[in-house]
C-alpha cells in the first residue's frame, strides 16, 4: 500500500501528464489556440488581428449535447422522486453548477463532483471540481473503488495548495520551494491545517466520465474535432490572404523607372504599392494585369470538411450551415436522430456519478439507509427536441395506453417540483360536477 507521500507524488504526476494533452481541448473550445500556419502576407495585411479562428465549430458540437443533459430529480429504491435528494440538488445549486460539470466533462473528458459534510444539520457542501486540478485513482479490479484523489491549485499568495484524499485520512499540503533543474515541488505540510480524519470513510471526489471506454476512461467529443477545426482555421487564413492580395486584380507595370525615397513615410507607400503592384523597368512602356483569383475553391473545402465534422460528432447539420431552408419538422427531427442517441449514451455513466454523489451525500447526513442503496436512479429531462404540438399529441398517445400521468408530466420536460405543485392544485379542486360557490353566483343562475 502507498503512503500518503507517495500518492502525492503519483497522482501530482498524473495530474500534470494528462493536464498537459487535455489542455488542447481547452483552447480550442475557447479558440484560443494558436495559428502556427499564419504566413507573412497575412501578418502584413492584418497583423494581429486574427490570431485566433475566425469561426470557431467546437463550442457547437459541446454545447449541442450538453443542452440536452438536464437533471430533473433523482429515484431511490424505485417509486416516486426522492424530495430529500432533490433538496440536497437545490441546496447546493447544482442547477447550474451541472450544467458547467456537464460541459467540462464533455469538452475534457472527465469532470468531478466533491463532496463534504455540513456542520451540525446543515446539507453537506457539494462542489464541481476541474479535471485540470483533480484526478482520482481507482482500483484496477472495480473502477468504483475510489483508492485516493488529488485537488491541486494555487492560491493568492504564489504558493501551490494541494488536498489527498484517502478513504481513512485527509492530508493538507503547501508548496514550499520548486528545483530550477527539475520543475520538481517541494511539498510540505500545511501550515494551521494538516488534515485529519475523513469522516465519509471514502474518497468524496466522484468522477463524471464522458463517453468512457473500459481502458482510457472518459473521452472528450473534441477530441476528432480539432484536426478538422485546424483544416478549417488554415483554409479560412488562406482565403482572407487571397482576399487581401488575390480577389482584385494585380497589375504589372512595364518601362517604368522606381522611384528611390528617403523618407519613411515615402518609403512606406512605396511599399504598400509594391505589393499590390509589379514593377519592371525597361524602354517598353505598359500595363497589364492578372485574372483575380476564385475563393470558391477555398470555401467550398470548408463546408465540406464542417460537413465531415458533423458526421463524425453526430452533430445535426442545421446547427451549423445557414443554407437548409423548407424543410419540414419531421425531417429535422430525423436530423437530430444521432445527436439523441449521442446524449442517451452519455447519461448512464454521468448518471452513475450523480447518484453515487447523492449517496455520498446521504452518507454526510447519516441516512445509512439511502447511502446503501443500489438501485437509484438519476432522472433526465427527455433529450429529445420536439415541436409543442408534436410533443402534446405523443403525450396523449401514451395516456391512450395507459401512461401514468406523473411519467407524462416528466416527458413533458416538468421539474419534480412542478409536478408536485400540479398534484397539491388537482387536490384542491373541487370534484367533476360540483357546484361551486363562484357557480352560484354566476350570471347563467342569476
Amino acid at each position: 500500500m502507498l503512503t500518503p507521500e507517495e500518492w502525492l507524488e503519483l497522482l501530482n504526476a498524473r495530474l500534470d501528464k494528462r493536464w498537459a494533452s487535455w489542455q488542447v481541448y481547452d483552447l480550442y473550445f475557447r479558440g484560443e489556440q494558436s495559428l502556427t500556419f499564419n504566413n507573412a502576407k497575412e501578418r502584413e495585411a492584418f497583423g494581429g488581428l486574427f490570431r485566433s479562428p475566425v469561426s470557431n465549430w467546437c463550442p457547437i458540437v459541446v454545447q449541442s449535447s450538453v443542452e440536452r443533459l438536464k437533471v430533473q430529480g433523482f429515484r431511490f429504491g424505485g417509486g416516486a422522486a426522492d424530495a430529500g435528494a432533490w433538496e440536497i440538488w437545490q441546496a447546493n445549486a447544482l442547477d447550474g453548477i451541472s450544467n458547467m460539470v456537464h460541459t467540462e466533462a464533455v469538452k475534457l473528458g472527465e469532470a468531478y463532483w466533491l463532496v463534504e459534510p455540513g456542520r451540525g444539520n446543515d446539507a453537506p457542501t457539494i462542489t464541481g471540481e476541474h479535471p485540470s486540478q483533480v484526478i482520482v485513482a481507482c482500483a484496477a479490479n472495480n473502477r468504483r473503488v475510489r483508492l485516493a484523489a488529488l485537488k491541486k491549485w494555487v492560491e493568492d499568495d504564489g504558493h501551490l495548495y494541494a488536498t489527498l484524499y484517502l478513504p481513512e485520512r485527509i492530508f493538507k499540503y503547501r508548496s514550499e520551494k520548486t528545483s530550477k533543474a527539475t520543475g520538481k515541488v517541494t511539498w510540505l505540510p500545511r501550515p494551521g491545517d494538516e488534515g485529519g480524519d475523513n469522516p465519509l470513510g471514502e474518497v468524496p471526489i466522484i468522477p463524471m466520465p464522458n463517453a468512457p471506454d473500459m481502458i482510457a476512461g472518459g473521452q472528450s467529443d473534441l477530441r476528432d474535432v480539432v484536426p478538422v477545426q485546424a483544416a478549417i482555421s488554415k483554409l479560412i487564413s488562406d482565403a482572407m490572404v487571397g482576399s487581401e492580395f488575390q480577389a482584385f486584380p494585380q497589375r504589372v507595370i512595364t518601362g517604368i523607372e522606381v522611384p528611390e525615397t528617403e523618407g519613411e513615410a515615402e518609403q512606406a507607400r512605396l511599399k504598400a504599392s509594391r505589393s499590390r503592384l509589379w514593377f519592371f523597368e525597361g524602354e517598353d512602356v505598359g500595363i497589364k494585369q492578372f485574372d483575380a483569383a476564385d475563393l470558391k475553391a477555398q470555401t467550398g473545402v470548408i463546408q465540406d470538411l464542417v460537413k465531415w465534422m458533423c458526421g463524425q460528432t453526430r452533430t445535426p447539420p442545421h446547427y451549423v450551415l445557414a443554407d437548409m431552408a423548407n424543410v419540414s419538422g419531421d425531417a429535422l427531427v430525423a436530423a437530430e436522430t444521432g445527436l439523441t442517441m449521442k446524449v442517451r449514451d452519455k447519461m448512464p455513466a454521468l448518471g452513475e456519478g450523480h447518484e453515487d454523489t447523492m449517496r455520498l451525500a446521504f452518507k454526510a447526513m447519516g441516512d445509512t439507509e439511502k447511502a446503501g442503496i443500489v438501485d437509484a436512479e438519476t432522472i433526465w429531462r427527455d433529450p429529445e427536441s420536439r415541436s409543442f404540438g408534436q410533443l402534446v399529441d405523443g403525450l396523449l398517445k401514451l395516456k391512450e395506453i395507459g401512461v401514468p400521468n406523473k411519467v407524462l408530466q416528466r416527458r413533458a420536460g416538468f421539474s419534480e417540483k412542478e409536478i408536485g405543485e400540479f398534484a397539491e392544485l388537482l387536490a384542491d379542486q373541487p370534484p367533476t360536477g360540483a357546484t361551486t360557490t363562484a357557480d352560484q353566483f354566476s350570471p347563467s343562475n342569476a
